[in-house]
């Protein structure tokens, strides 16, 4: 695991970051709104290596993805960074839970948490007026909508990639 772990949060790194990138050109019915695709790759990295890898690949995802699409020395970096740590941190702490939660709960928790910071940020930040909270139940929708999406696609990357042998195997030129 220890030669393979750079270059399998390279490559998610990598995918996350054009996922980003990718979904600015998508149609969105809000100015605001993403689905949130390149947070399948962070998802999967945090339930199959560890919390440290998920924040290395969601960093690079928000710094890199932001510098690219030209908003990174915008407002839009800080509601990004805060959003996804506190998402990342809700994941992680349903993944401990005795609940048991599947991909698709996980992803839909984040997704929650991602949009209640958001809202929290925009009011501190940009807007200060606690009518910005009347979107709250608009949020809780569209989080429902995008951690189902998300979360299902997480679930069937994780059913199709073989991450315990690539984790484990030793490529050809580490046998050198």
């Amino acid at each position: 695991m220890k030669h393979n772990k750079p270059l399998i949060l390279s490559a998610f790194s990598i995918i996350a970051v054009l996922f980003f990138i990718l979904e600015n050109f998508l149609p969105k019915p809000l100015p605001f709104f993403r689905i949130g695709l390149a947070n399948i790759f962070v998802l999967l990295i945090m339930i199959k290596i560890d919390l440290f890898s998920a924040l290395i690949v969601s960093l690079s995802k928000i710094i890199l993805g932001n510098l690219f699409s030209g908003l990174l020395f915008t407002p839009v970096i800080l509601f990004s960074l805060l959003s996804s740590l506190v998402a990342l941190l809700a994941m992680y702490l349903s993944t401990r839970s005795k609940i048991g939660f599947s991909l698709i709960g996980i992803s839909i928790i984040g997704a929650l948490f991602h949009n209640i910071t958001q809202l929290g940020v925009a009011y501190v930040l940009l807007i200060r007026n606690a009518r910005i909270f009347t979107l709250f139940p608009i949020m809780v929708v569209l989080a429902l909508i995008t951690g189902i999406i998300t979360g299902f696609i997480a679930t069937i990357l994780n059913n199709k990639l073989q991450f315990d042998s690539i984790l484990h195997r030793e490529t050809s030129l580490q046998r050198d």
